[in-house]
């Protein structure tokens, strides 16, 4: 039986990390359960899968005696989160009985939980490779949270659309990694230089740069770190795994998320890239998010739609919900042009400039047809270019949103 030793804040740790993917409720009780068995003498390995994404993690323990179980992983997790934190060790003891009842005892409090076999729990995949890049986490993390959002919701039959497409691309000679989602209605790209080392052919190369789309749960868990470390990101045809050295109390092994990749070919979102002919209009960004969020209280609750309309130096927005009443903001602009309406979903612009930090804000836009372009200004306007005619011109994050029809 499992029997170990081991600091509240260790195990803690590691089990957080599960809580994300372990199935709170599904067709398969073992998915709601995470495996935990002892790797050595300094650790214990904890692993959780809902099958499409997994996670191990290891916790620094003294292990007292050999074994593994599975338990659930929420009743775990909100169990050890309760006992108190006196600088002393837990004391765990995963007896299972003939009844298949993990018993966790901690001083004076005993618990039982009802185990699954641990030979019903699913392999997870799991390889290593030389052939691999790293990124600074915060910079992964500040891409991901500027495109994630984006993406299609994951019940939607267009599973393309469902994850984040992350591609390597060149611009001037340097390797840029380049994160883009859509939902079909809206479009993000954020984009950051990194120094790729790696053989720039076969293996991960030419993966990335063809494209992968990585899940959306995936991406959405590693958001959730709060860390300052360096990503080692492995991936072949058909699975992606992060994997980052712990830095707290828990090191010496490393923390894996693992995922398939989305089969299919991501949207060619090249043809909606801004051209030449738009109409552009400088917006301080704060104004702009606190008009939005203010008129959209009374847009409605369906179509979330509002109105931008742009005229010399000002832009009034506007909602009319026949069932509410009606909300009307104006603000004072950097625009110069013939007087334009545009009818926008503004849950999509709210999610988009919510996650821009610079003070301003470039706005494109041509007819009430074509699409309404957002990308942080620079006063440099250091514009990244993919090729010599600028076809294609964006910046590190931009923002394309499709009108709705009047």
């Amino acid at each position: 039986m499992l029997n170990f030793n081991i600091k509240k804040k260790n195990f803690i740790e590691c089990l957080s990390l599960t809580q994300g993917i372990s199935e709170k409720k599904g067709s398969m009780p073992i998915i709601s359960n995470i495996l935990i068995e002892n790797t050595d003498n300094n650790f214990i390995k904890i692993s959780a899968t809902d099958l499409e994404i997994s996670i191990i993690a290891y916790c620094n323990a003294e292990i007292i005696s050999e074994g593994k179980t599975t338990v659930n992983s929420k009743k775990l997790f909100n169990i050890i989160k309760e006992f108190s934190e006196d600088g002393q060790n837990l004391s765990i003891n995963f007896g299972e009985n003939e009844n298949g009842i993990a018993v966790i005892n901690y001083k004076k409090s005993i618990f039982k939980l009802t185990t699954v076999p641990v030979g019903d729990f699913p392999n997870i995949l799991d390889f290593k490779s030389d052939d691999s890049f790293n990124i600074d986490f915060k910079i992964l993390k500040n891409l991901i949270s500027k495109v994630i959002f984006s993406t299609a919701a994951s019940e939607d039959t267009k599973r393309n659309l469902t994850g984040v497409y992350f591609v390597l691309t060149e611009v001037e000679d340097k390797d840029y990694i380049r994160l883009v989602a859509t939902d079909g209605h809206r479009l993000s790209i954020a984009q950051n230089e990194i120094n790729y080392k790696g053989e720039k052919s076969g293996g991960i190369y030419e993966l990335l740069k063809m494209g992968i789309i990585i899940p959306k749960k995936i991406l959405s868990e590693i958001i959730k770190l709060d860390k300052d470390i360096i990503i080692k990101i492995m991936i072949n045809s058909n699975n992606v795994i992060f994997e980052f050295e712990n830095q707290t109390e828990n090191a010496g092994k490393n923390t894996k998320f693992i995922s398939r990749l989305i089969e299919g070919k991501f949207p060619d979102y090249n043809t909606v890239l801004p051209k030449d002919g738009y109409k552009i209009s400088i917006i301080n960004t704060k104004k702009l998010y606190n008009s939005i969020k203010m008129v959209s209280l009374l847009a409605e609750e369906k179509s979330h739609s509002i109105e931008l309309s742009f005229s010399e130096n000002n832009l009034s927005i506007k909602t009319v919900n026949t069932n509410v009443g009606e909300g009307n903001d104006e603000l004072e602009i950097n625009y110069k042009g013939e007087p334009i309406s545009i009818k926008l979903n503004s849950r999509y612009i709210l999610d988009f400039i919510s996650n821009i930090n610079e003070e301003n804000l470039k706005v494109r836009f041509n007819t009430i047809y074509t699409p309404l372009v957002i990308e942080p200004y620079i006063a440099s306007e250091k514009i990244a270019k993919e090729d010599e005619n600028k076809e294609n011109l964006i910046q590190n994050v931009i923002g394309i949103f499709m009108p709705m029809r009047y």
